[in-house]
Order: C-alpha cells, then sequence, then structure tokens
C-alpha cells in the first residue's frame, strides 16, 4: 500500500508498506478516505515533536470505510464509516482511572508513536473508531478530531453561557475552539497576525476581530469589556509572551487554556493569578469528546466545510504541506484524499 511515511527528521517520503493485518479479535482494518494535515505533522516532519518516533507513518485526523471486522467486533460491520480516535492508552494509570486518558502514563498517539492515516490502509481495536452518519462527507469527516480538541480545550476553561472568550491565535485548531465557545453561548473576541485567518474568523462569525500588528491587544480587550477583562483565553500562538500578557486580559476567576508545547519557559506573573485567582490550565488531546463532536459536525456541515480550504490527493502531500507551513499563507484546513 501507499503510505506518506516521515523517513527521518526533514525527509518526508511517498513509500510503499505492506498491508497492516489484524492481530487480534477485536481489530478491524479501514480503507482509509481522507486525513487532515496538522501541526503535529509538521513539527514530526521537521524534527521539532519530542515524542515522535522515526521512520514514522504520519496522520491523526482519519475518515474511512471498514473493510474487514475481526470476529469480536460487534458494533462494526465491512461498510461502515468510521473516524478514527487517536490516542491509545493504557486504562489503568491513574489518569486513565480518573476519566483523564488523553493524559494516560503510557499514552501512544497514532502518527507520532505508532503509524497513522496518511496511508491506504489502517488496523484499530474496535473501541478507538467511532462509527459516522452514512450521509457525512468523508472531507468533513476529517474534521471531527480537530472538533474534539476545540471541545476539549472549551471544556477544560469551562466555558459557559455569557462568557466572554479570547482566542489567540485563528488556526485552524484555534477558530474551531471559537466555533465550540460559541456554540455554548459565549462572546468570542479572536487576536490573530494573519490577515487572511483574520478574514476566516469574521466569515465563521466571530464577535470582534483583533490584528496584534496594528493594536494594544491588551487596550483594546478593556474596551471591549468596560475594564473587567475576558473570562475565559485560548492561547493557542504558541508564543510564549503572549501567554504571559494573558494575565493582563484575564478577568477575576479567569480560565487560560495554554494549547502550546513551547519548549522556552514562561515567567509567570503569580501576583496576577493570585489576585484574581485564574486558573491556568493545560489541554492535551481530548477525552471522551468523539461522539460529541461527530453530532457537532453532522449538523453544522457547511460551517465545518468553511474551514477546508485546499483538497489534494496523497500523492501532492508536499504541496499541502508547504501551504499549510506558510506563515503568511491563506491555508486553512489542508485534507489529503487517499482513496
Amino acid at each position: 500500500m501507499k503510505a506518506l511515511q516521515a523517513i527521518q527528521p526533514g525527509k518526508l517520503e511517498l513509500v510503499s508498506l505492506p498491508v497492516p493485518q489484524m492481530k487480534t479479535p477485536t481489530e478491524v482494518r479501514v480503507r482509509v478516505k481522507t486525513a487532515g494535515i496538522c501541526g503535529s505533522d509538521l513539527h514530526i516532519a521537521h524534527g521539532t515533536n519530542p515524542y515522535a518516533t522515526y521512520p514514522r507513518v504520519l496522520g491523526h485526523e482519519v475518515a474511512g470505510v471498514v473493510e474487514e471486522a475481526g470476529p469480536g467486533v460487534t458494533t462494526l460491520k465491512p461498510g461502515d464509516p468510521v473516524v478514527l480516535e487517536p490516542i491509545v492508552y493504557c486504562g489503568g494509570c491513574y489518569a486513565c482511572n480518573h476519566g483523564r486518558p488523553n493524559v494516560c502514563e503510557h499514552l501512544q498517539v497514532r502518527g507520532v508513536h505508532l503509524d497513522g492515516g496518511f496511508a491506504e490502509y489502517l488496523v484499530s481495536e474496535e473501541k478507538y473508531l467511532h462509527k459516522l452518519p452514512p450521509e457525512l462527507d468523508f472531507s468533513i469527516a476529517a474534521l471531527i478530531e480537530p472538533f474534539t480538541i476545540g471541545m476539549q480545550a472549551n471544556a477544560r476553561g469551562g466555558t459557559q453561557p455569557g462568557d466572554t472568550v479570547l482566542v489567540q491565535g485563528a488556526g485552524p485548531i484555534g477558530l474551531i475552539a471559537m466555533l465550540v465557545a460559541k456554540s455554548l453561548g459565549a462572546y468570542c473576541i479572536v487576536s490573530e497576525i494573519n490577515p487572511s485567518r483574520r478574514e476566516k474568523a469574521r466569515q465563521l462569525n466571530a464577535d470582534a476581530v483583533l490584528d496584534p500588528s496594528s493594536a494594544d491587544v491588551v487596550k483594546e480587550i478593556m474596551r471591549l469589556t468596560d475594564g473587567k477583562g475576558v473570562n475565559v483565553i485560548h492561547e493557542a500562538t504558541g508564543v510564549p509572551s503572549v501567554l504571559a500578557q494573558s494575565l493582563q486580559m484575564a478577568s477575576t476567576a479567569g480560565r487560560i487554556v495554554a494549547y502550546s508545547f513551547a519548549t522556552t519557559p514562561i515567567p509567570i506573573d503569580f501576583m496576577q493569578v493570585n489576585k484574581k485567582e485564574l486558573s491556568l490550565l493545560g489541554t492535551r488531546h481530548q477525552a471522551f469528546q468523539f461522539e460529541p463532536a461527530i453530532r457537532f459536525v453532522a449538523s453544522h456541515t457547511e460551517l465545518a466545510r468553511n474551514l477546508i480550504s485546499h483538497e489534494l490527493p496523497l500523492e501532492e502531500y508536499q504541496k499541502g504541506f508547504d501551504l499549510f507551513a506558510a506563515k503568511n499563507g491563506n491555508a486553512c484546513k489542508v485534507i489529503l484524499r487517499v482513496d
């Protein structure tokens, strides 16, 4: 089968690999239809992901069709459309036993530690595959995993109706976090330096959009909130100084959700943290968000479709990666078609 493999840092190659075989009665073989390019795929390709091992088939935002199901599989059958949950967890550690398998002590992730979905086929345990509505387009289905990330981040931040939410960084995940927050009844402000991404935020009905290259974001936030600050901040830029600045814009009892795996230490003003009793929260992957994400995407297909800027065949992977990586480009979500 054809597969896109990171051979080593800095080297991507379309290779031929054996079709993976099922090894347990509860495994399923999936014929991959679509897979989205994520920022973590870029980091692995460039050698800046600290968790990746090589060589590795990339891709964790995956939708496809069941080709074969083992004799112990009870919920899926050949022909069923499915989306992949890319995290593999042990089920027995402290995190797993407390409802947080997304930070399992023995966590493995498809496309990072295990081969992913930029390939014609993959094999997965049944429990990591979620059945899709048959009418859902596979390109849109590839967005479900990113939507679980936005849902997890909003769950971590405790977004509530009437909250004012600031999303810093309008890449695909930031925009998805905004869409989820708006669906929860929040007023959403987006700060983004890239003009095409600011325009995308407006198209997706952000309540206010700021350009940090030409405006004092702190002053603008205080103006928009009558000096109270924002209740929830999604820091999705990965820039350490932006996270530090977030403390100034958070309201009393505010929550700051940091998406980044920045390697640079970030100084935190704990006078602000304690004065306002702020919550500084990490977010990683998702925990039990696939079913709600499937329902959300299936009922907001046109909204989801607006996130897709490019669809390319797997063979044009380099063009897709280049489009997604361009700092001042107009790419939002890039989908690779595998079939």
